[in-house]
């Protein structure tokens, strides 16, 4: 098929016809957030799922164990499966299954000398069947472990966890390194993929230190992740941190308390626990908290806030930068971060540059490994003033959601940089990326960025609610927001083929109501043909391309599309003690109209820094579509599209005594216009250029003298933008 650049035309014959159809669809929005707008057409708050499901408890009695005596199947993996079948060696039990603590089902033959000639074992086999209804898949699991020593746990034969174990323990007689048993979490994360409707397994083989040890414990909790939220607010200059009065103002470790005034159905849990902090209120960290989750937001209902300050967040509380180990499990399923930092001036040296930025992208690193990790969406937002620069904590973050204000007053220039500024050896990764993703409306940056928490709270309440997971992951629910964000009442919004949002207002304000219609048409990527809105999140191998086929049977006043995909860290000291490495595919969006021979094309994107692309059109007609993502190395993504029915411009022709009188209705704002005319249909010329501040607009033509003269006009505007 052939593809060529192709702008729209509105043709129209003087005296005989209008082009164009009439659309009944409209929308008024209720206020300047949405969300109004959507409980009006609800005509009811939406139904948000916020519980958790208990799939295994702990000492449970459905466990089968084998005796690790030799290997449970041949080929060793088979026993893993869902098909495998037990034979007698495997025995029912309930956890805690070992010896040397109390557990409930003990193995009096495992730690050797042997006893009656039996041979003692450092390893057990564990299986379990479970059942997850219809439509109860959850995007993210909580995994607690109870160990001693050590495990590798397979669901559905996938490895899901490797604890205390090396990387080559596989064997009936490996070992485990020396580990107590304690309660400990770990998020699994794109749970949904893993999991079925219906039957599932998981499997663990667990392992004792040697058979010599004092004691040996095995149990597992296994549920989908209890709806929480976290906090990161940085300590004022009194070191004060919390959205309310801590009732105890000496905290120990895994303390927590009942909100009261604007918090009255959130359990705070305070995380951080320093002398460098007070653990009273923030004015700051109240704002930002009734935006998020209190009486100023639209989820009140957030039952479970983790508090943190965020110099602690970055270093032993969370990132545990500066360490050999990786990020702790964050079980919140949003972060919301309210604060910035740069870290070096004008009058910084070459060396202290250089020193920063090194430690700032460790910082990112972590951060964007953590959300890749546990699956979790996080919020950061710019600095205020339209002459600050991009600050590179946080908003240096590919898999962050970056905010700012509609006003404009915020940070610009891209990501930072430090070539011209350092020695030129060392540089922020992914410099000059364009920041924000969205944003919203209110008096600060500080302010506008929990509005954002707070939708993607509210949709993800709902996806869960739906049966959706796939529109909680990361990627995917930041298209939804970045394909729902409204551009209209933007001034001079604009993109281009490489740079694929605007550099001032990113995709546009956020709009919960757009991106609620997105969700809630669902994962489309089994449809032959796509809807107005819609979602999709894949998987594309290297130098891979997958096409959407649309058919629009009205005719579209805009369509927006967003393809986002995260930077993944393969590996690094904190990691696996190797060497950094990362991989960010460089993907590309194209839309083209099909007319059933060839491909029209209309517009792409194609940025090769950042991890988005995005495309907006306006005003094209009815008719069969198609888009094509591609990528350059294997990467997942998420992609979200809303197209809006609506009238195209047209003309109406009209005389009076001495004037043709030209009426060009349904304009589209902003964009530039051409009429043109013609005597034959067949050679046309540009009369006038024009743009429109409003949708219609009114030209006078002076009648020439022979009225038999034919004048054919017609309107062309190019739908990019």
């Amino acid at each position: 098929m052939i593809c060529e650049n192709r702008k729209f035309k509105s043709l129209i014959l003087v005296l005989l016809f209008t082009y164009g159809i009439h659309s009944t669809y409209a929308q008024n929005w209720a206020n300047d957030f949405g969300y109004d707008e959507l409980v009006e057409e609800l005509s009811s708050e939406p139904i948000i799922d916020y519980g958790s499901m208990v799939i295994i408890p702990a000492q449970d009695t459905s466990w089968k164990y084998r005796k690790g005596t030799s290997e449970a199947s041949s080929p060793s993996w088979q026993w893993r499966t869902l098909d495998f079948q037990e034979n007698e060696e495997w025995i029912q039990g309930q956890t805690p299954i070992g010896y040397g603590g109390g557990e409930n089902t003990v193995l009096t033959d495992m730690r050797g000398p042997s006893i009656n000639l039996s041979t003692p074992y450092t390893s057990i086999y564990l299986r379990r069947k479970f059942i997850v209804e219809s439509g109860k898949i959850p995007s993210r699991l909580l995994l607690r472990t109870y160990i001693d020593d050590g495990s590798i746990i397979w669901i559905n034969g996938h490895e899901v966890a490797r604890l205390n174990v090396s990387k080559d323990t596989i064997s009936h007689d490996s070992t485990a390194y020396s580990h107590e048993a304690k309660w400990e979490s770990k998020i699994i994360g794109r749970s949904s993929l893993l999991l079925n409707e219906g039957e599932n397994i998981i499997a663990v083989h667990a392992f004792n230190s040697n058979v010599l040890s004092s004691d040996f414990s095995f149990d597992i909790e296994l549920k989908s992740t209890p709806f929480k939220v976290s906090l990161v607010e940085a300590a004022d200059a009194e070191g004060r941190f919390l959205p309310e009065d801590s009732p105890n103002l000496e905290p120990e470790d895994g303390y927590n308390f009942q909100g009261n005034s604007f918090f009255e159905k959130q359990i705070f849990r305070v995380k951080t626990f320093s002398e460098s902090v007070s653990y009273e209120r923030s004015s700051h960290s109240e704002g930002v908290g009734k935006r998020f989750f209190g009486d100023e937001s639209i989820t009140s209902w957030i039952p479970s806030v983790d508090v943190y300050a965020a110099n602690q967040w970055s270093s032993q509380d969370f990132l545990l930068f500066g360490t050999l180990l990786p990020p702790l499990t964050e079980e919140s399923m949003i972060q919301n971060h309210s604060w910035i930092t740069y870290g070096y001036s004008e009058n910084s040296s070459a060396a202290e540059i250089d020193s920063i930025v090194l430690a700032h992208n460790e910082i990112i690193r972590r951060f964007d490994y953590a959300i890749n990790r546990d699956q979790f969406i996080a919020c950061v937002g710019l600095n205020n003033g339209d002459s600050s620069k991009v600050p590179s904590i946080l908003a240096s973050s590919y898999n962050a959601i970056v905010v700012g204000n509609t006003n404009g007053s915020h940070s610009r220039g891209g990501t930072p940089s430090v070539l011209g500024i350092g020695s030129g050896t060392v540089n922020h990764d992914g410099a000059g990326r364009l920041k924000p993703d969205v944003v919203a409306n209110d008096n600060s940056t500080s302010s506008c960025t929990p509005q954002v928490s707070s939708a993607i709270s509210l949709l993800y309440g709902i996806s869960s609610n739906l049966g959706m997971p796939n529109a909680c992951f990361p990627e995917t629910m930041k298209a939804i927001i970045m394909a729902g964000a409204e551009k209209d009442q933007l001034n001079d919004w604009t993109r281009s083929s490489t740079k694929p949002i605007d550099q001032v207002y990113g995709a546009g304000k956020i709009n919960v109501n757009n991106s609620y219609k997105i969700l809630t048409k669902g994962d489309q990527s089994s449809l032959e043909k796509f809807q107005y809105y819609g979602w999709d999140f894949k998987s594309l191998e290297s130098d891979d391309e997958v096409f959407y086929d649309l058919v629009f049977d009205q005719d579209i006043s805009e369509v927006i599309f967003s393809l986002n995909w995260n930077r993944s860290i393969i590996s690094s000291p904190w990691i696996n003690g190797s060497k950094y490495n990362a991989s960010t595919a460089n993907m590309s969006l194209s839309f083209c109209r099909d007319d059933g021979e060839n491909l029209i094309l209309y517009d792409f994107s194609d940025s090769s820094i950042d991890n988005l692309e995005h495309l907006y059109l306006r005003g094209i007609p009815k008719g069969r579509y198609q888009l094509k993502v591609a990528t350059d190395i294997s990467t997942e993504f998420g992609l979200a599209w809303r197209a809006e029915k609506g009238n195209l411009p047209n003309l109406k022709i009209g005389t009076d005594s001495q004037n043709i009188v030209i009426n060009c209705q349904n304009l589209i704002k902003g964009k530039v216009f051409k009429l043109q005319k013609s005597n034959d249909l067949l050679n046309w010329s540009t009369h006038k250029n024009f743009t429109v501040k409003e949708t219609s607009f009114v030209f006078n033509e002076p009648q020439e003298e022979n009225l038999e003269n034919k004048i054919f006009y017609r309107l062309e505007w190019d739908p990019v933008n």
